[in-house]
């Protein structure tokens, strides 16, 4: 066989690169698979740069450009932009911060965004217009086509609900996959799925199909499936689909060599080669740290900036201390989504399942890695009947343990609800959602509730006559830097939740 009948084409693939742009950070390497894309072309003529998403949300440069400064150009964008990606996949942290702030970012890149099974509610054609992309090299035509996990994308964003749908992935991937097959006529087919094969430790539902792996199975031919929203790095086969999971933060990076055969009329698969990149022993590329320069002394200027000098302490050693009594932090908490709407009734939850609240001299910086995500404040009507409900399917992750109730460790602590405004008690020598009783609400009453939109995405098949009346657009974050910066001290009611039964 001739040389000039063969040929060779790179797959460089990225994932869940989460923001973060700053050179010195031990989890970004973005700065070095900048080097090793660079080498990776001077070497080859065929090179297909990939990302599979994650790369709007996650990190503290993230926040900032999306909630401190969403006037500035995002820095990521820059960054794919210069490294000349070929196309990214849409993950479901995209739209984290809203579609403003997506669209916004999706329209200054240089790039197509694919997921063929994001669409527009109303019409159902596809929302970022670019479901696939087709690239030829030397006349091997290479399709890839984006898959977005409709059960990551379910819970991110209310704001969202009357302007997209999410299809089934399973369902659009067999849709998708035969079209192309039949319009293009591809060579090779990858599918950027973001959305891993590994169950969640905190999913409700274990019965939660693999989505991956029906699409390899069930979807069509695929050469070559990339998943993301994974914190491993992986490469296999399933059947004979090449399977690679590129990680996070651009720790490693995924490099497939794909080899054909020139014939008349067809191209002939030869061989798919994956290997894993380790990129610690590359330096970071001098041309990309110069380009984000500025974006990086930006960020950094707010995060060290402090918010006043007293010292605080809303600190706890676990989120299960929470339960013995109220803390001032989850004070905090109500105390600021009270600030949006008078109400007598709030509910909050904790932000991350390793909560341990704030302490100290406080800056930027700590109140982001205090509470990191957007939530906004909800005002919704419900009965007091569906109060009840979401307290029970609460209390239902607790379990008594050395005559102490703890949150059960196969349970997401951050779904437990925070009440104020009215008095009840949870029996644990009960049945699980059989627990709540002395409940103070009528069942049958509405009540006007502030709580954050989080607590409402995640419970909302239980609100049976829920009325929201405004969404707010100021995050939790945002709420909690405004509270501080004022000084007052915060004064804890009195303990509302009882427990009995342990």
């Amino acid at each position: 066989m001739r040389q000039n009948d063969e040929v060779r084409v790179q797959i460089l693939a990225t994932s869940d690169m989460h923001s973060r742009i700053l050179d010195g950070d031990l989890e970004s390497h973005i700065y070095r698979a900048g080097t090793y894309i660079e080498r990776v072309r001077e070497q080859y003529k065929n090179v297909m740069l990939l990302d599979n998403g994650g790369s709007l949300a996650g990190s503290i440069a993230s926040f900032y450009y999306a909630i401190v400064a969403p006037y500035k150009r995002h820095p990521m964008i820059k960054l794919m932009n210069a490294m000349n990606y070929d196309a990214s996949g849409m993950s479901a942290n995209g739209f984290k911060f809203g579609l403003d702030f997506l669209n916004r970012s999706v329209a200054l890149a240089r790039f197509p965004w694919l997921s063929a099974n994001i669409t527009y509610a109303m019409t159902k054609e596809p929302y970022f217009s670019t479901p696939y992309l087709l690239k030829s090299f030397d006349g091997v035509r290479i399709a890839v086509v984006g898959l977005t996990s409709d059960d990551l994308v379910h819970n991110e964003n209310i704001e969202m609900e009357h302007d997209i749908a999410v299809e089934h992935a399973t369902t659009a991937a067999k849709r998708w996959i035969r079209y192309i097959h039949e319009v293009a006529e591809p060579d090779f087919l990858i599918v950027l799925y973001h959305g891993n094969c590994l169950r969640d430790r905190y999913t409700s539902n274990m019965d939660t199909e693999n989505q991956a792996q029906k699409i390899m199975t069930e979807a069509g031919i695929v050469d070559l499936m990339i998943t993301g929203h994974a914190y491993e790095t992986k490469v296999g086969y399933q059947g004979r689909t090449a399977f690679v999971q590129a990680g996070q933060n651009a720790e490693k990076l995924i490099h497939v060599d794909v080899k054909f055969r020139k014939r008349r009329n067809t191209n002939e698969l030869l061989a798919v080669t994956t290997e894993v990149i380790h990129l610690e022993s590359y330096e970071e590329s001098p041309a990309l740290l110069e380009l984000t320069h500025y974006d990086r002394k930006a960020v950094r200027n707010w995060q060290n900036e402090q918010i006043h000098q007293q010292t605080t302490n809303l600190e706890f050693e676990s989120v299960s201390v929470l339960l013995q009594r109220r803390h001032p932090f989850i004070q905090l908490l109500s105390d600021v989504i009270k600030q949006v709407v008078l109400c007598d009734i709030t509910c909050v939850h904790i932000p991350l399942p390793t909560s341990t609240g704030l302490q100290d001299c406080l800056r930027n910086e700590d109140i982001y890695h205090a509470y990191p995500h957007p939530d906004k404040p909800l005002d919704i009507e419900l009965t007091g009947a569906d109060i009840k409900r979401l307290i029970e399917s609460a209390a239902a992750q607790l379990i008594v343990k050395d005559q102490q109730v703890i949150f059960d460790e196969t349970q997401d602590p951050t779904l437990f609800q925070f009440w104020s405004g009215f008095n009840y008690t949870l029996d644990m020598s009960q049945p699980k959602y059989k627990r709540v009783v002395d409940f103070e609400l009528h069942e049958t009453d509405t009540y006007r509730v502030v709580m954050t939109d989080y607590c409402y995405r995640h419970y909302r098949h239980l609100l049976s006559q829920a009325v929201i009346h405004e969404r707010y657009v100021i995050t939790m974050p945002e709420l909690i830097l405004e509270r501080l910066h004022q000084g007052a001290p915060i004064t804890v009611e009195k303990d509302n939740m009882t427990i009995i039964g342990l």
